[in-house]
């Protein structure tokens, strides 16, 4: 290991760059990069200064922290993430958490997970219900091909620490098609929990969004349409075809439209209505349950 003046000094100096660029935690972000690589070259005097360079250049031209580092950690899972594919946030972990919860005193769970982007919550699910069995959907290839590698890796054990291992026999479906079309239609009535985090952005936000955002996560997985909760509407409306009597659903919303998405749910005759706050208290998923 290089003295720790050196790596400070080398801290400082990739956080100046990444400041001056506009990057919104450049003190994070630095010390992330630095991180990875220690762990990659066991040690930074092994380290090409063109590989550091390289990362912090991609950085602070706003490229997503998680894609130049090829992967990021989501509850109790690492996650590979590519460029062009959603990047998974510390939102979405709430949304998971309700869906585990959802889960728990059920013997061997259905969960339908549309939108599944990089298959986060898939995985999330993968690792913490027992006996599981996940069907994850979405319409981008590259998205369903990221997705199967990240199920893949967990279900091997390399992805999680040993105490959050696959077990009782859970397992991940990944399939490629719109939302709810791809399910085998025997499920229909079936499935204790369905669990999404679709798009859910009006499309007149894109102007004032961060450039990690508007410029790397595909538009398809952002923006629901002009009013943007298109999506959450639709998946509302199937969840009572789909859920088996007292199944949940939980949705990650739009905060400023969560009241929104909670009336339509009530007016879909679902039961137990609920908001949940994100971990920033922000209104971020909408949870009922179909009556039964």
């Amino acid at each position: 290991m290089t003295a720790p003046r050196d790596r400070w000094e080398l801290l400082e100096d990739v956080t100046t760059r990444l400041e001056d660029a506009g990057v919104p935690t450049p003190d994070v972000d630095a010390r992330l990069l630095v991180e990875a690589l220690e762990e990659r070259f066991g040690d930074l005097s092994r380290c090409d200064v063109a590989v550091l360079d390289g990362l912090v250049e991609r950085r602070a031209a706003r490229e997503p922290l998680q894609v130049v580092l090829g992967r990021t950690t989501f509850r109790w899972v690492d996650l590979e993430v590519v460029a062009g594919v959603f990047v998974p946030r510390p939102e979405t972990e709430v949304v998971a958490g309700l869906a585990v919860e959802a889960c728990r005193g059920r013997r061997q769970p259905v969960v339908l997970e549309p939108c599944t982007g990089s298959g986060a919550i898939a995985c999330a699910l993968l690792v913490e219900v027992p006996g599981v069995h996940v069907v994850a959907t979405d319409l981008d290839e590259a998205a369903v091909a990221l997705a199967r590698r990240n199920v893949a890796r967990v279900g091997s054990g390399v992805a999680s620490p040993a105490a959050w291992r696959v077990r009782d026999g859970a397992d991940v479906e990944v399939l490629h098609g719109a939302l709810l079309e791809p399910v085998n239609p025997a499920l229909r009535g079936r499935v204790d929990v369905l669990v999404s985090n679709p798009p859910y952005l009006p499309s007149a936000d894109l102007p004032d969004m961060q450039p990690e955002v508007a410029a790397h996560d595909p538009h398809a997985a952002l923006f629901g349409g002009p009013d943007g909760h298109e999506v959450v509407d639709a998946l509302l409306a199937s969840a009572g075809a789909w859920l088996r009597p007292g199944g949940t659903v939980v949705l990650e919303v739009d905060d400023r439209r969560a009241h929104d998405a909670a009336v339509r749910a009530e007016g879909l005759g679902l039961v137990d209505v609920r908001v949940v706050p994100d971990l920033a208290g922000r209104d971020r998923a909408v949870v009922a349950r179909r009556p039964g």
